[in-house]
């Protein structure tokens, strides 16, 4: 009997067709397999019994994701053996597209064996790991196609690219030290060994990885740790730190056995782990936590054993996008100095940051989705009329999302869109993305904000602060009656107003039905920084004397209603606060002073009693600033104040949920980035029996929006 299979799913750049003839040459089944566009397609003859043991055995190949296999009778005539063949054919079928994934165990070993022909190969891989989306070009996934085509193998690399034993078979990025690619190091001898040297002695050097440049110093080197930042131009946010192994992270954090396993997986992200001791002080700052990862890659690897933790932190000047080609890096080497260059000779396509996650009541949150994620698909269910979907999301953590056939490949991160080029890099991968998938028609829908530079085509416009609550509804499939809490700095109401403090129904449509209370603040991007100035202005509406320095200023603004806006962000509640408590009046990057309010709150012994009332489905931030104003006058301990406001904001949440009777909750929006408010509000609804749900799959920042923009046109009734 001659059988001819079409597999679909996650089938390409993980070894599937060797998998494929391996299972057939172990039951004496003759057929052929090949690549066509984005699935993989298999005649077989054999035996019937044969044949359905082959059928079952091709879902076990490792690595694969398989969500279908069609299959048919065929009158082909029978082949003699098994042969992978050449790729061919084009499928309707979306592929599903291979993540790049982290140096496995196998190749590692082989790096550092003095006796093995790859040994210390800085670009090492095989069909189980190396790097992939970041270098394709086109499908189906063929070395044709991808950045590698630029290097011919040598003999041994070809052999063993043909050999069915070996595990380099159709490994689409066999190399070696003969056929590249290779380093280059901006001083003379070995470049790795060089490159080491210069960070051991307190160096910087830029590390060009899969996906785009790093910075790289000693992490208990203050010097170094402050060239980076005036590199960058970067005053205070905290760096990533790349650790050896997890029982060096332990050393300087706390871990738990999830966020271990997030570590080690496959996509090797930044995890978010409680600060146990420091680094260098301006490694870390004032934060609670390390930024921790593990190498990715062979030369990550032999960096970070040779010179011990490392600062690795994206080779970029503040607000633009991550450095990817050689002479845009030089170029910067020549205008602002102090470091080396560990460069390549090979292309990065698809510039890809490093992912950041976080582990939050047993639950992975994502806080940047890139680098090992994109672009696998977020399964969403059915779409209504089966039409693609291309959501852009917005213009602050920039990502835009392809739906159809009830997937939603999301990108990866770009940064804010007011830099021009990381728009233009944003458009380039709309267009990149589009052709890998294979879409060209599309509903287009984009966020409601009238300024926002992606809304670039004629579409349909969707309330920012509905799509934070539909990102989650998505990942989770979720379509009957739910109520959302959806808290973050900033979005464009269907009011005319400034979002973000909201309780939004949905019922067939989404219903704003509360939220905070409106608060007049001045305008501008300089002024949203200035956590001083917000704080007078929520002073001002709660009919007290403002403090800070330009108070005059403010006050004569709000009376003349100059370059002014109505705002219920919870976003700029934190940002006063944490003014008014004198913690920080000055965000030098986003939601620092809400960062350092958490961390205050982390500290605090116990909770200030504060209340957030709810009054006509408004909560009064006027009262909640007035006692937090009263109780900080008297001397009341500010880190128990900032515990009792975080627990008031919670204990809102939970009242309100009660109020309004939904079994249903949803929190989402970049507030919830805020590990001790979501893990106060999750402790007391389900306690009360809700059922919570947040961001997993995608950040609960802007990062998520396009998801929930995809769902709403797609999935939901609006």
């Amino acid at each position: 009997m001659i059988k001819k299979y079409t597999i679909y799913g996650l089938v390409q750049g993980i070894g599937f067709r060797p998998g494929i003839k391996r299972i057939a040459d172990r039951l004496g089944i003759s057929g052929t397999v090949k690549n066509s566009g984005g699935v993989v397609s298999v005649t077989a003859s054999g035996e019937i019994s044969a044949l359905e043991a082959f059928k079952k055995e091709i879902y076990r190949i490792p690595q694969s994701v398989i969500t279908g296999i069609t299959e048919e009778d065929t009158a082909q005539d029978a082949a003699i053996g098994f042969t992978i063949e050449e790729s061919g054919g084009i499928s309707e079928a979306v592929p599903m597209l291979t993540p790049d994934i982290a140096t496995c165990d196998r190749c590692r070993s082989e790096f550092n064996d003095i006796t093995n022909r790859r040994c210390h190969h800085p670009f090492i891989s095989c069909t189980a790991c190396g790097p992939r989306y970041s270098i394709m070009e086109s499908i189906p996934y063929d070395r044709c196609n991808i950045a590698m085509a630029d290097f011919d193998m040598c003999c041994e690399c070809e052999s063993e690219y043909t050999d069915i034993s070996d595990n380099r078979c159709h490994a689409q990025t066999i190399a070696c030290n003969d056929c590249g690619p290779t380093l280059k190091y901006t001083l003379d001898g070995d470049p790795l060994e060089a490159a080491a040297k210069t960070i051991k002695q307190g160096g910087v050097v830029a590390v060009k990885d899969i996906g785009g440049y790093h910075f790289a110093c000693r992490a208990d080197t203050e010097a170094a740790a402050e060239s980076i930042r005036r590199i960058k131009r970067r005053e205070t946010k905290p760096f990533a730190v790349m650790f050896a192994n997890t029982a060096a992270v332990r050393e300087y954090a706390y871990m738990s056995d999830d966020e271990e396993r997030l570590l080690l997986s496959a996509a090797r992200p930044i995890v978010l782990l409680r600060k146990k001791k420091d680094l260098a002080p301006s490694v870390c700052g004032a934060s609670d936590y390390i930024g921790a990862f593990l190498p990715c890659n062979p030369y990550q690897e032999y960096l970070v054993r040779e010179c011990g933790e490392l600062v690795m932190t994206s080779a970029n000047v503040s607000g633009a996008p991550m450095i990817t080609k050689n002479e845009d890096m030089f170029r910067l080497r020549d205008d602002v100095g102090g470091f080396e260059i560990l460069s390549h000779d090979r292309r990065i396509v698809t510039p890809l940051d490093d992912s950041v996650c976080r582990v939050i009541c047993q639950r992975t949150q994502m806080v940047r989705r890139a680098r090992g994620y994109t672009p696998l698909p977020v399964e969403i269910g059915e779409q209504r009329d089966g039409a693609a979907v291309l959501a852009a999301g917005g213009d602050l953590k920039a990502s835009f999302c392809y739906a159809v056939g009830g997937r939603a490949y999301m990108s990866q991160h770009f940064g804010d869109l007011e830099n021009q080029e990381a728009f233009e890099e944003w458009k380039r991968n709309i267009a990149h993305l589009g052709r890998l998938l294979g879409i060209s028609q599309y509903k287009f829908v984009a966020d409601l904000h009238p300024l926002y530079r992606s809304r670039t085509e004629k579409g349909i416009f969707i309330q920012h602060h509905y799509a934070h609550m539909a990102s989650v509804m998505a990942e989770h499939k979720l379509s009957d009656r739910a109520l959302g809490f959806i808290f973050d700095g900033t979005g464009y109401g269907t009011d005319n107003n400034i979002w973000g403090g909201e309780i939004i129904l949905y019922d067939n449509g989404f219903e704003r039905i509360g939220g905070l209370e409106y608060t007049e603040l001045t305008g501008g991007d300089e002024s949203a920084k200035n956590s001083e100035t917000i704080c007078d202005c929520f002073l001002a509406s709660a009919g007290l004397e403002m403090r800070g320095e330009n108070s005059a200023l403010i006050k004569a603004a709000l009376e003349s209603h100059i370059n002014t806006v109505r705002s219920s962000s919870m976003g700029r509640l934190f940002d006063a606060v944490s003014a008014l408590l004198g913690i920080s009046g000055y965000n030098s990057y986003e939601g620092e002073s809400a960062i350092l309010l958490e961390s205050a709150a982390n500290k605090a012994a116990e909770s200030y009693p504060l209340e957030l009332r709810l009054v006509d489905g408004k909560w009064s931030s006027s009262e909640l600033i007035k006692d937090i104003a009263y109780a900080a006058d008297r001397g009341a301990d500010k880190r128990s104040l900032a515990r009792g406001f975080h627990r008031a904001i919670a204990d809102a949440v939970a009242d309100a949920a009660e109020a309004y009777g939904e079994k249903t909750i949803i929190l989402s929006g970049g507030v919830f980035a805020n590990a001790v408010l979501t893990e106060m509000c999750m402790e007391r609804l389900t306690r009360s029996g809700f059922d919570v749900y947040i961001n997993e799959q995608v950040p609960t920042n802007d990062g998520g929006i396009a998801l929930g923009q995809a769902y709403m046109i797609g999935s939901l009734t609006l």
